[in-house]
């Protein structure tokens, strides 16, 4: 078994390289949803031409969102059940499309371009960066940093008034697979998020609805003012996001053309667009193993 304990990008990708050289074929990351966005966009680069490998997930993060679906549960004897379950052939496999986002910052300035599973803007950032500023610091975690910070979020709308005027949305229009915003060039969102995660993304409950392809990333968008918050919501807690009412869109497409002038959140951080123009490609597949 081949070890790495990389600390910047750099490191990781040499670290990655290794592994290629020694043709490993399972890589198994201990981190947050962060740290996967960081190693399934240093893949490619370290990887090359070469099969690439898959990833298994070692829930080590705050909320663990995308292990939540494809990786692991966090206990603490997992790796040693990954390692009998490869050896025993026994291990889960699960295939999803990986999102390149191209035309953005990280927090620091630099220009990237990111692969993950999750992107959010508007509303989304702000709840996004509520759990990790409020919530996360009284303790909460994974699920019920969540579910706490979903009950603030709505709190502040449905009692204080939506203070914050998350309800109003924010210029933001999205063309997807080349078609023209039907919202028009001038569209504003309350809400917008994109994902490769198909079945547990808010308290094993997904917000997305209609037919997708395998390959295909999906999206649901509201309309702004948003409208129905209290039915919407509802509608996903039994499970039937599609009776979420009017205002309330979702779809699925290969590419999307993003126009945006405030920040997004891709996997838990914070990323901005270099020119107000963003491009989201779902990637091909990669395989999560989990025992």
């Amino acid at each position: 078994v081949a070890c790495g304990t990389p600390q910047t990008r750099e490191e990781l990708v040499s670290v990655l390289r290794t592994f290629a050289r020694a043709e490993v074929n399972i890589v198994a990351v201990s981190g947050g949803d962060g740290t996967i966005r960081e190693v399934l966009t240093a893949i490619p680069q370290a990887f090359g031409n070469q099969p690439h490998p898959a990833i298994a997930i070692l829930a080590a993060g705050r909320t663990d969102l995308i292990a939540g679906e494809v990786g692991s549960s966090g206990r603490r004897d997992e790796l040693a059940r990954l390692l009998a379950s490869a050896k025993a052939g026994e291990l889960r496999r699960t295939r999803r499309p990986i999102m390149r986002f191209e035309g953005v910052v990280d927090a620091q300035g630099r220009a990237v371009t990111p692969r993950g599973m999750l992107m959010g803007a508007a509303a989304f950032a702000y709840g996004t960066e509520l759990c990790q500023t409020e919530v996360h610091a009284d303790g909460a975690s994974h699920s019920t940093a969540v579910g706490i910070t979903v009950a603030r979020v709505v709190g502040r709308i449905l009692f204080r008034g939506d203070p914050d005027g998350l309800l109003q949305g924010e210029p933001l229009s999205l063309c997807a697979d080349g078609k023209p915003d039907t919202k028009g060039p001038n569209a504003k969102r309350s809400l917008l998020l994109v994902s490769t995660l198909r079945e547990r993304l808010v308290l094993g409950r997904t917000p997305f609805f209609g037919e997708y392809r395998d390959d295909q990333l999906q999206y649901v968008e509201t309309d702004a003012p948003a409208k129905g918050l209290t039915r919407a919501l509802s509608s996903m807690v039994v499970r039937k996001p599609w009776l979420a009412g009017p205002g309330w869109n979702a779809g699925a497409a290969n590419t999307l053309e993003l126009n945006l002038t405030r920040s997004m959140i891709i996997d838990g951080e914070i990323f901005r667009p270099i020119n107000g123009r963003v491009r989201v490609t779902a990637d091909p597949a990669v395989d999560f193993v989990a025992p």
